[in-house]
Formats: structure tokens, C-alpha cells, sequence
């Protein structure tokens, strides 16, 4: 009797929790990566994981191509290196439509399994649940045989517990379940979406705030931030005496994605104007964003840099208003619309505070039911705005949206940002903007940034603002650089700086501490 019992107790929990385990290394999900060659064009595309458990379910997706004259991942016009989160479905699976530089085009695509549309996966699933639920069914078959035997309140009020209790027992079961396979096996998209509180989301994807007028700034919680919201260390308002502040603006390229803020451009600026060249009265304030454009740029100036009382503003930038070219369509760039003039390619930045399940089973079925936001939307704070701008017509290529979507509104904005700080006294300084030809970039491409240097080198002889061309010849060592030749290595931010600093000082640009100063009769 005792060793049925007891055998028949270790199958009804042991063959599930084999099936399980058989289950987990059969679908284990890991990242995967696609390579292809055309010619001299290659593409490699990258998913964060091999499957997801239901459709709707997101993951990360990541692309580099070399060697192309337009990249569009599921159907979005996009830069050649990239990433962006993918929710995933039968229609909707990673895809690279890739233009060719003679022209034609190839498409990639990673397929990624859903596992609940895979026989073998729900047939072993539903093998493994069914086993459990019979181990309880047997439990509270046995339990109402008692009940109905006694036929008493209390014997059915207690059957009536007991099942109370065993389905109670279940659903906790299934959420240890869960909660344990997400927690061991889980992508990281998965812990988002089913783990992770609100707090622990943002601290882990989102670096940025929204604010008023600007959209949003680096968050002053976010390592490497100070709490103004500025990369890098804290600094005195009211500027301190005899301190001569130097403000950096710009891009990704300014922050210095990928690196610490300590091997950022600015850092590096500020430590060898310091160093080498004995001004040690210069603080340099990093000033850049990532994704800002010359709007977001020149709003930040006006509301949030001006108040540092900065005594020189250097912009260095480019290659982001070159994305608003590229995306929007002509109605949306200069169209007769409230959005006219306006950078409408990202959309508004919301950030959302409602308080996340802490149940990974409630919150996996209240996402597929659509009871609840995907919390993986945190990381696409970006919305529309409700302004429908017409389509540009059939045939209308990348190249003839590039034409039409002049960089007027470039132009527009670095001459307001340089006529904003001559009115307040500051000494703006400009500069090409530099990228590694070896990265094979597109033509158009090249050819749209070399048009927005050409426009800041105008500017600055226009204006009369002092003006350093970094990419005249500026070094290519893939030591200097990302793979995707636009965001520098640590090696590289200090180049950058380094030329600046020569720049700054052969130029008589800066100021001395009094103490240092020659002196006088």
C-alpha cells in the first residue's frame, strides 16, 4: 500500500516536472544571427531570442549593413546599423528589405518560433499540465467521495475548501512555474514583460525623463548623470568666479554612447585643456542627448543651457536631422499642417507611471487578453502626434524625398542657436561632423551628410563664428571607433577632444586663470 502510494505520488509529480525540464532544453531561447552576402553589400541581422512563448510576445532586434543604398526593417525606413523592439506574429517576423547599390533588392528574414503554435511544444505542454491537474483531480476526487459518503455541512463545506485549497495550490504552482522559468530561461524582453517592476524597467532601458518644451533629457537617476540631468559630474549655480564654463551640445555623439562619462568627448576636453594646456579654470559640461535634433537642441538652449551661464557653446552634430530628411514625407516636412517646420519624426515623449502586477501568471494573461499594456512599451515612449500628413506618391524614392526635404529647417536651427548665444555673450564655435568612410555607408547617405557640413561651414563664415573641419582628416582606425563609424570608442572621443583642444588654444578662445596671467606694469 505504501509503495503505491508512494510511487504513484512521485509520478504525479515527477513525469510533469521531467516533461517541463525536457521542454526548457528542447526550446531553450538564445539569441540568433543571420548572415548574407550580395556582392560587396552584406547584412547581418540579429534577434535577442530563438522563439517567444505566444504571439504579441517582443524581442529585440538588431541589423547592420554594409554597402547599401536603403535598409527598411519591417517595412520602416531605417539608418544601415540599427535595433528596435519587434513584437512578434505570424505576419511579423525580424525582415531587412535591403536596396543594392545597382539598384535591386533582397530581403532577410529570421524566423522566430511562436511555441504555442508548435505541436510538439503544446502536445508535451499539455501532457505535463494534464499529469498535474490528475495528480489534484485524484486528490479532490478522493476528497469528494468523503464529502458525498457523510453527506453533512460540514463534510461538504470542507470538500468545498479542499477544492478552494487545490486550486489555489494550482495557480500557485503555475506562478512559481512561470516565475521560475522567466527568471533562469527568460529573454530579457520576457523578464519585462512578466517580472520586472516599473522601477526596475526603467532603471534597466530607460535613460531619459520627459520635461517640458524639450521632450525629454538624461535622467538625473540614471548612472553617469548628474541631477540636473547633464552627463557627467555635478556643477555650481551660480557659475563659481574666474571658472570659464565651456557648454558641449549635440547628439549621441556628444553623450558619447557606449562609453563611460568619464570617456566622453567632453570629459576628455575638459581633463586635457587641464592638463596639457594649463587652463584649469575650464569646466566642460556635457550637454549632449541622444536622438536630439537641431529642434530639441536649440529648445534645450534656450530653456535649460542659457540658465549655466556657459561662456562658450561648441555644436557638434549632424547625422539626426539627417533622419527627419529621410522619414518624413514631404507633407509632413513642409506641408500646410500644424506639424509644418516642426521635427514630427519621432512623435511626443510620454513616460507611464501606472504600477506594474507583481503575478507573472496574471500579467502573461492579462497582456495576451489586452487587459494590460506591454510593458516592453516603456522602451517606445515616443507617440504620434494626430496630425495626418499625406503619403508621398507611388515611385517617390529616398532619393527625391532627400531633394525635397531640403535641410532648411538645419539651417533654420544652428542659425538661431548661434544667434541666441551672441546675444548672450557666449563664443559659439561650429564644426564639421565626422564619420569613418571605411564603415561603407550609403551614398546618399555621405552625400546628405557632406550637405549638412556644407551648410554649417556657411554658417560659420556668414555668422563670423570660429569653425574646426574634423573631417578633413580625421584618423579611421577601427581603435577610434563602433562598428557602425558614426559613434566613437574612448580612443576616439579623446582624438576629438584632442582637436578641439588644439583648435581652442591656437585660436587665443579661452581664458586663463587670473592668477596665471602675465604680469603687468
Amino acid at each position: 500500500m505504501f509503495r503505491r502510494k508512494s510511487l504513484r505520488r512521485i509520478l504525479q509529480l515527477g513525469l510533469p516536472l521531467l516533461l517541463t525540464v525536457g521542454l526548457y532544453w528542447h526550446y531553450h531561447a538564445r539569441p540568433i544571427t543571420k548572415n548574407a552576402a550580395y556582392g560587396n553589400t552584406t547584412i547581418l541581422l540579429t534577434a535577442s531570442s530563438s522563439n517567444v512563448l505566444f504571439p504579441g510576445d517582443c524581442i529585440q532586434i538588431r541589423w547592420d549593413v554594409a554597402y547599401a543604398q536603403r535598409v527598411l526593417a519591417n517595412e520602416e525606413l531605417s539608418p544601415a546599423v540599427g535595433e528596435k523592439m519587434l513584437c512578434i506574429d505570424a505576419l511579423s517576423q525580424p525582415t531587412l528589405q535591403v536596396m543594392l547599390m545597382d539598384g535591386s533588392e533582397v530581403t532577410v528574414t529570421q524566423p522566430i518560433t511562436i511555441l504555442v503554435t508548435q505541436p510538439t511544444f503544446v502536445t508535451v505542454a499539455f501532457i505535463a499540465l494534464a499529469l498535474l491537474c490528475l495528480g489534484f483531480s485524484d486528490f479532490l476526487l478522493r476528497a469528494g467521495r468523503e464529502a458525498a459518503r457523510l453527506l453533512t455541512v460540514r463534510a461538504i463545506g470542507k470538500a468545498g475548501c479542499t477544492i478552494f485549497l487545490a486550486v489555489g495550490i494550482t495557480l500557485v504552482i503555475i506562478e512559481i512555474a512561470l516565475s521560475t522559468y522567466f527568471s533562469a530561461a527568460g529573454s530579457r524582453e520576457q523578464k519585462i514583460m512578466y517580472l520586472y517592476s516599473l522601477e526596475e524597467i526603467r532603471a534597466l532601458q530607460s535613460n531619459i525623463i520627459p520635461v517640458p518644451y524639450v521632450s525629454y533629457v538624461p535622467d538625473p537617476a540614471y548612472e553617469g548623470h548628474n541631477s540636473l540631468g547633464y552627463r557627467g559630474p555635478e556643477f555650481e549655480i551660480p557659475k563659481p568666479k574666474d571658472t570659464f564654463r565651456i557648454v558641449t551640445m549635440g547628439g549621441s555623439t556628444t553623450y558619447s554612447t557606449g562609453t563611460t562619462a568619464d570617456e566622453s568627448y567632453p570629459a576628455f576636453l575638459q581633463s586635457i585643456l587641464r592638463d596639457e594646456y594649463g587652463y584649469t579654470n575650464v569646466e566642460v559640461i556635457n550637454a549632449g542627448v541622444t536622438g536630439y535634433t537641431t529642434w530639441e537642441i536649440l529648445a534645450a538652449y534656450a530653456f535649460r543651457v542659457v540658465e549655466l551661464e556657459p561662456d562658450m557653446l561648441i555644436y557638434y552634430g549632424a547625422v539626426n536631422d539627417l533622419v527627419v530628411r529621410e522619414r518624413n514625407s514631404v507633407d509632413c516636412y513642409r506641408g500646410l499642417n500644424p506639424q509644418r517646420g516642426l521635427n514630427g519624426n519621432r512623435g511626443l515623449f510620454v513616460e507611464r507611471n501606472a504600477p506594474l502586477p507583481a503575478s507573472a501568471l496574471y500579467r502573461l494573461a492579462a497582456i495576451q487578453l489586452n487587459w494590460m499594456d506591454n510593458p516592453l512599451a516603456l522602451d517606445s515612449s515616443f507617440e504620434s502626434t494626430r496630425v495626418q500628413c499625406e503619403s508621398d506618391p507611388g515611385g517617390f524614392t529616398l532619393g527625391k524625398r532627400l531633394i525635397a526635404n531640403a535641410p532648411i529647417y538645419y539651417e533654420r536651427n544652428i542659425r538661431n542657436l548661434m544667434t541666441l548665444a551672441k546675444s548672450h555673450g557666449l563664443q559659439p564655435i561650429l564644426s564639421s561632423w565626422v564619420y569613418n568612410p571605411e564603415a561603407n555607408r550609403p551614398l546618399l547617405w555621405q552625400q546628405s551628410i557632406a550637405q549638412h557640413n556644407a551648410v554649417t561651414l556657411q554658417l560659420a563664415s556668414d555668422m563670423e563664428i570660429p569653425y574646426i573641419d574634423l573631417a578633413a582628416d580625421f584618423p579611421t582606425d577601427a581603435v577610434d571607433w563602433e562598428p557602425d563609424g558614426v559613434h566613437f570608442l574612448p580612443s576616439g572621443n579623446r582624438e576629438l577632444a584632442k582637436r578641439f583642444a588644439v583648435f581652442l588654444d591656437a585660436n587665443g578662445l579661452l581664458l586663463k586663470p587670473s592668477n596665471d596671467a602675465a604680469p603687468t606694469n
